[in-house]
C-alpha cells in the first residue's frame, strides 16, 4: 500500500517523483515523503496501525522541498524502534531482486565458512527485498551429538538432527557449516543435505547463503533444487569440470558412497548423472545479478583428488569467460533442463 505525505504548506508538491510498479505497491509498505515537515504525519500512520514496524517500509523521497531530509529522519526513527526500511530516490532502487517475494524461513546452522569471503549477505536487506527471514542457529545444535559412527549410521544421525532443527524452527530450507562436524561429530553432512534436497527442502553446505537463495530461485523458476557444485577446471572453449560430495540421490542414475574428499572421513557421495541438457545457476549476494545459462553435461568421471561427484559440462566460451573474469563467488547450482 502507498501512503503519500506532505506538509500543509507544501501541497503543491503532491507529485510522485516516479511511477511505482503496481505489483510492488501491492506487496510492500510504501510511504512517499514529498516534503519536509512530514515526520509527524508518518508517526500518525504508525499510531493508527496503517504502517507496521513488523514489515520493511520503503520511503520514497521526491528530491524537492526537504523531502530527503524528512525521509532520513523517518528512517532513523524506524531503526531506533527496531524496524527496518530504506529510502528510495530512483526507480532503479525498487526491489531489484530476481527472487519472487515470499515468506520463507531459512536456517543458517553455524556461521558461513571462513573461506566464503565474498559470499556474505545482509539479513535485513534480504528480508526487505524478498520477505525471507534468515534464522541463525548455533552449530552446537548439531555438534552436541558428540562423536558418532564414522560411516552411514553416523551420517544418518546428522540427517535426523537436521530434520529436528527444521521442525523446531519451522524452516523452509537451511545451510550448514558442515566442516565443523569433521572435528566434533567425526562425520560429514553430505548425506544429510542430499536427503533434505531429495525431500524438496533446499539445503546448501559450508554455510553458503547465496547458494541457498539460488536454490530457492531454482525452485521458484523451474520447480527444482539441484546440485551444489564447485568449479574445478574451466577452459576457454567452454568445457568445465564441476564437483562436490552432496549430490541429491534423485538426480543420479547410480551412486556409491565414499569418504568426504577434503578430510577422508565420514560419507561422501559419488554419483553418476544422466548426460544431456542442464542449467548452471548462481545468484549474487545483492540479488540483482544472476547466472542462469544452459549447459550440456557431456561426461561423468572419477578422480581421487576432487570432490566425489564430478561432471564435465559444455558451456559457451562467453560463459567460461564470465566465470573466470566476473565470478559470482565459487559455488554454483546445477539443475536438469526442463
Amino acid at each position: 500500500m502507498l501512503h503519500v505525505l506532505a506538509s500543509a504548506i507544501h501541497k503543491e508538491e503532491l507529485n510522485l517523483p516516479f511511477q511505482l510498479p503496481e505489483e510492488f505497491v501491492e506487496n510492500h509498505q510504501c510511504v512517499a515523503v514529498l516534503t519536509g515537515g512530514s515526520e509527524a504525519l508518518f508517526l500518525r500512520l504508525v499510531d493508527e496501525g496503517k504502517v507496521s514496524l513488523k514489515e520493511p517500509i520503503f520511503i520514497i523521497a521526491s528530491g524537492y522541498s526537504n523531502s530527503l531530509a524528512a525521509s532520513l529522519e523517518i528512517l532513523a526513527w524506524i531503526q531506533q524502534h527496531k524496524g527496518s526500511g530504506r529510502v528510495v530516490t530512483s526507480p532503479e532502487q525498487i526491489n531489484n531482486s530476481v527472487l519472487k517475494r515470499t515468506n520463507l524461513r531459512l536456517g543458517v546452522v553455524g556461521e558461513p565458512s571462513d573461506w566464503l569471503i565474498a559470499s556474505k549477505v545482509d539479513d535485513a536487506y534480504i528480508y526487505e527485498q524478498t520477505g525471507i527471514r534468515m534464522v541463525h542457529i548455533p552449530i552446537e545444535e548439531v555438534t552436541s551429538l558428540g562423536e558418532v559412527d564414522g560411516g552411514m549410521a553416523g551420517a544418518e544421525l546428522i540427517y535426523q538432527r537436521l530434520k529436528e532443527i527444521v521442525a523446531r524452527y519451522n524452516l523452509n530450507g537451511l545451510t550448514l557449516r558442515c566442516f565443523d562436524l569433521l572435528t566434533t561429530v567425526k562425520n560429514t553432512g553430505c548425506i544429510a543435505l542430499s536427503h533434505l534436497n531429495d525431500e524438496g527442502i533446499p539445503a546448501s553446505c559450508e554455510g553458503d547463503i547465496p547458494l541457498l537463495l539460488t536454490m530457492i530461485l531454482a525452485k521458484q523458476k523451474y520447480g527444482q533444487i539441484g546440485f551444489q557444485v564447485n568449479p574445478a577446471r574451466i577452459g576457454d572453449d567452454g568445457k568445465m569440470l564441476f564437483a562436490h560430495c552432496t549430490i541429491p540421490l534423485k538426480m543420479t542414475t547410480s551412486h556409491v558412497f565414499d569418504t568426504h574428499f577434503e578430510s577422508g572421513i565420514g560419507v561422501g557421495i559419488h554419483g553418476e548423472l544422466p548426460l544431456g541438457k542442464y542449467r548452471l545457476m548462481k545468484l549474487s549476494t545483492d540479488l540483482t545479478q544472476l547466472v542462469d545459462e544452459p549447459v550440456e553435461l557431456v561426461a561423468n568421471q572419477y578422480e581421487q583428488n576432487l570432490c566425489r561427484t564430478q561432471v564435465w559440462l559444455q558451456a559457451t566460451p562467453k560463459l567460461a569467460h564470465q566465470l573466470l573474469t566476473q565470478p559470482l563467488q565459487n559455488h554454483h547450482l546445477l539443475i536438469r533442463e526442463v
